[in-house]
């Protein structure tokens, strides 16, 4: 059974063979052909090259090609600081947006096109890097694209605890460049689509306790929020979430977005456990997570990793639907032979 076929009979409930691996790479893959992390993002070819290789060396079932948060905000003009063995971030000294009143700093752009700090177009380079990925293993494997939400990439040029005290003394602001942001988002989501991709998953990060009240994210976010979500499905991709907040808002993304797959991290703000948020949400979305990155892929032992992987397939892999992966992205200074632990691991205790 490919990559894909056990991935899409998870989807829809049923068992594979196996529970599927996301091992969710990120920017550790620059680290297969010894890239910088800046060559990484910036070249979609070295960046194709570095996936192909990954998956050649590594065989797991699904691809998301996330890379850093920074994608959409440098495109929209914010200017990002760039390393060799370290992700990208913004340049917090450069803000798109310094105060309140400067939302209006947030213009349209065209997706893939607009060229950001430096002459490049971030998300076109990632798109570029789909395309290849879909030529090369996307018949046999899953391939998902990755969109920040539009609070999120607000933030990214915002900063997150001023964009949440403008939430609440400056809603309107905030949603006027949010609108900017999903008409963007849409037309990138579109042209990710056209790659042929299996699935186009939205980060909604803000969608959380450890962020903002579950009232305010419905009242900022919910609606762009579910306008994403739509234009994956009108464009005939899986809808996914991804969320590595604490105390996340399953229920309320739920609602908004209609996801296929949440991908999570820490336990929902309406569950006790693991294996309540199964019970509770199992049959309504297929979950994927929940490693725990630090604590047991970069710091834990080996035998620390396997446990834990056994403990989440004995919780959720019953009837399908669970997908194995970090609850956030793969450490990038990780040792990478962890997720040839990660895959051996599930195929020992993800069989059915």
């Amino acid at each position: 059974m490919t990559g894909l076929e056990r991935t899409l009979k998870t989807l829809n409930g049923e068992e594979a063979d196996r529970v599927p691996m996301c091992p969710l790479l990120c920017n550790a893959v620059c680290r297969i052909l010894g890239l910088r992390c800046y060559e990484f993002v910036m070249d979609s070819d070295l960046a194709g090259e570095a996936w192909l290789a990954a998956h050649k060396l590594f065989k797991f079932d699904v691809v998301v090609g996330m890379v850093d948060l920074s994608v959409e905000a440098h495109d929209f003009g914010q200017d990002t600081v760039f390393f060799d063995t370290d992700v990208v971030h913004p340049n917090e000294d450069k803000l798109v947006v310094t105060d309140w009143q400067s939302y209006g700093n947030v213009k349209p752009i065209d997706a893939c096109v607009t060229k950001g700090p430096g002459g490049f177009s971030r998300m076109g380079e990632n798109i570029k890097v789909l395309d290849i990925l879909m030529n090369e293993i996307g018949k046999d494997t899953a391939i998902t694209g990755f969109v920040f939400g539009t609070l999120g990439i607000l933030g990214m040029m915002r900063g997150t605890e001023h964009l949440f005290s403008d939430c609440i003394k400056y809603p309107a602001e905030v949603m006027k460049a949010q609108l900017v942001i999903q008409d963007v988002q849409v037309d990138f989501i579109k042209k990710m689509a056209a790659t042929g991709v299996h699935g186009i998953c939205i980060d909604a990060l803000y969608a959380s306790g450890g962020v903002m009240s579950k009232k305010l994210w419905h009242k900022m976010e919910g609606g762009t929020a579910r306008v994403l979500a739509d234009t994956i499905r009108e464009s005939d991709s899986a809808v996914m979430v991804h969320n590595c907040g604490d105390k996340v808002y399953f229920d309320a993304m739920i609602e908004a977005m209609d996801p296929q797959v949440i991908s999570y991290a820490c336990i929902p703000d309406d569950c006790e456990s693991h294996a309540e948020c199964q019970e509770k949400y199992g049959d309504k979305v297929t979950i994927m997570g929940h490693v725990e990155p630090i604590a047991r892929i970069l710091l834990g032992t080996e035998q620390e990793l396997i446990d834990e992987i056994k403990l989440e397939c004995d919780i959720h892999k019953q009837g399908g639907r669970y997908i194995c992966a970090p609850g956030c992205e793969f450490p990038i200074k990780a040792n990478l032979n962890r997720v040839n632990v990660m895959m051996d691991a599930v195929k020992l205790h993800g069989k059915y």
